[in-house]
């Protein structure tokens, strides 16, 4: 038997990048492994640009997730305006070198001060996936890792920075109640965590009923995935928001018998 953490995800809007071209910011069905691993980081106080800790929570953590409400898909487009990168980079480097203060203005108002010509706009079609639900289990790949299950569980439960699904835009609308569950695999894993928050999330899960799948990483003993496919989620430096592939297996999921809170598959 095996030692998981699980949790779950839900909230009025999620976003799950997948690989952004140009104007184009997709969002994938279910949570990619970067953007969990985020949600930890951030829980632990774990900073963009420490690369140690980045590398260790990528080598020590395994990732599945069981989408128990795909929700529907909303296509937002999306206006942001502010002074320009290479500007403000530029004011920063020349702090830097005097010894001044700096920082990135805050407020609109401090934006509009460095004038028209200064600011840039961009323009974005930009994903979400609204009022779905996901279910998730970490576990440890080895014995000497930073971190123990309860210290992850209990990161979640008082997170360092505040957490949220996707995007800063999206904050979830209950708690994630984490919880180590012991289990022959995740699948089996998730399917035993208990959430008191199933009477709250009925009509959502309800809505997914037939729609549930199960996502993870991987060789366990008796999982036999209808599909494999390559995502381009794992991290290789979160600083420079560049990432690398794997394998993710994926199938349909039914719930234990008498579970009328998870999707049923017809």
């Amino acid at each position: 038997m095996n030692h998981f953490l699980c949790f779950r995800l839900h909230g009025a809007l999620a976003s799950w990048g997948d690989i952004a071209v140009g104007e184009r910011r997709p969002s994938t069905p279910h949570p990619s492994r970067s953007a969990v691993l985020g949600l930890m980081a951030g829980a632990l106080g774990i900073r963009r640009d420490d690369a140690d800790a980045w590398t260790e929570l990528d080598r020590d953590i395994g990732f599945a997730s069981r989408t128990d409400a795909p929700g529907e898909l909303l296509l937002d487009f999306h206006t942001a305006q502010g002074p320009d990168e290479k500007l403000l980079r530029a004011q920063a480097g020349a702090a830097r070198k005097a010894g001044a203060l700096w920082h990135r203005p805050a407020t609109r108002r401090a934006e509009l001060a460095f004038g028209r010509q200064a600011l840039s706009t961009m323009l974005s079609s930009r994903q979400y996936r609204v009022d779905a639900a996901w279910t998730v289990a970490l576990w440890l790949r080895s014995d000497g890792s930073r971190w123990s299950l309860e210290q992850l569980a209990n990161a979640l439960r008082r997170p360092h920075f505040v957490p949220y699904l996707g995007r800063k835009s999206c904050p979830f609308d209950i708690p994630m109640e984490p919880q180590l569950v012991v289990a022959p695999d995740p699948i089996a894993a998730m399917a035993s965590a208990a959430f008191h928050t199933n009477g709250l999330l009925e009509a959502v899960l309800s809505g997914g009923k037939g729609k549930a799948t199960v996502q993870w990483e991987g060789a366990w003993p008796g999982l036999e995935p209808s599909q494999t496919s390559r995502r381009r989620d794992r991290v290789l430096n979160r600083a420079r928001w560049q990432f690398t592939e794997r394998d993710e297996h994926q199938k349909g999921w039914s719930a234990p018998e008498g579970d009328r809170h998870v999707p049923q598959q017809g």
